[in-house]
């Protein structure tokens, strides 16, 4: 016996429907999964423990900005990002604060931005100081980059106890200047930091204004600029780590988009700052002010394990005190390399900071 058409029509037409949203759902379901959510989520390191929050504004002149941390937003680009002092991403991590500073070394009117975490006493034990690290972000990076990969994960250490409190920054500057003076003189990066930045955070926050209470520490292009900078000023930071720094030997071992703007294709002016001129030429005021030099590496990372291999044997030629750390089945990854270290990162500063913290307090 045959149903009603009107029927047989009202059946397909709900299976239909039933199909048709089940797509839906699953399409939905994986492009959250894929997505923004995945690129913006917390590294694993601090996932398991809430990040630090600011319940009140601990000094003058700090404007709060609730918001999740922006993430890197994938693998590098084919183009290089724009040039920018200003982080165009104005909402920093919970917890930390999005400011502005003069850029006097570029030419009046002109400014910079940087990411700021203050520690938990700071805003009520107005009498203390404290050490201050300044963290470098990668090529093609932006400060919101830092402020996800290493901000929040030292919010969450100093929240641990594993290292004292500190002031973190995490400045923005150029995705490709190397933290360097480009050779043309148009963008000064070294400069800005070195006699802006720095002078404006010991003048604005209570730091410890001491080379031993300063570190400095970058990933990648961030940390050849941990080096590049506490190398060549030793008496300013006493404190170095770098992490996976891009230490090659040859400009031609970077893809020309990064380097153009910066060393525009000059070998002698690229081999002159980077870590292995400057240990070349000023070795003896190193070994003056003996800075604290932490390096770490991955042993899977293809491109930079032997270079940095031969920068520990070269320090070690010269009597330069340091530790190489090559954490095995890390690649080149700030996050991969900290949580497969077999002694924990964030002690290293527990350590280094001990006698200025006696010292000052």
């Amino acid at each position: 016996m045959h149903k009603p058409i009107c029927e047989v029509l009202i059946m397909k037409t709900s299976d239909f429907l039933i199909k048709f949203f089940s797509f839906v759902l699953v399409l939905s379901f994986m492009t959250g999964c894929s997505g923004t959510d995945a690129i913006t989520q917390e590294p694993q390191s601090v996932s398991q423990t809430a990040s630090p929050t600011l319940a009140e504004t601990p000094t003058a002149g700090l404007t709060r900005q609730n918001t999740q941390a922006q993430g890197y937003q994938g693998n590098a680009p084919q183009t290089a990002p724009p040039y920018d002092w200003i982080d165009p991403n104005t909402t920093p991590p919970d917890g930390a604060f999005y400011e502005l500073y003069d850029t006097q070394a570029r030419g009046e009117n002109t400014q910079g931005s940087y990411l700021i975490y203050l520690p938990p006493s700071y805003r009520t034990d107005t009498n203390r100081r404290y050490p201050v690290i300044y963290w470098l972000h990668g090529g093609f990076g932006y400060q919101a980059d830092g402020g996800r990969i290493a901000l929040l994960p030292f919010a969450a250490a100093i929240a641990a106890g594993k290292m004292p409190e500190t002031i973190i920054v995490v400045p923005q500057a150029l995705p490709t200047g190397w933290y360097v003076n480009s050779k043309d003189g148009a963008r000064p990066v070294e400069d800005v930091l070195i006699k802006n930045l720095i002078p404006h955070i010991d003048a604005t926050y209570r730091t410890i204004a001491d080379a031993k209470a300063r570190g400095i520490e970058g990933m990648s292009m961030g940390g050849y600029g941990a080096l590049h900078l506490g190398l060549k000023y030793p008496t300013v930071f006493g404190v170095i780590s770098a992490v996976a720094p891009a230490i090659h030997k040859s400009i031609t071992d970077e893809p020309d988009i990064r380097t153009a703007d910066t060393f525009f294709g000059d070998q002698a002016y690229f081999e002159s700052n980077s870590p292995w001129g400057i240990v070349e030429n000023s070795s003896a005021a190193i070994l003056a002010a003996q800075p604290i030099i932490r390096i770490l590496g991955g042993s899977n990372d293809k491109s930079l394990r032997q270079v940095l291999v031969e920068f520990d044997q070269y320090l070690t030629s010269l009597n330069i005190n340091h530790t190489w750390i090559e954490v095995q089945g890390a690649g080149h990854d700030y996050t991969e390399i900290y949580a497969n270290s077999t002694t924990d990162p964030y002690l290293f500063w527990k350590t280094v900071f001990e006698e200025a913290l006696a010292t000052h307090q």
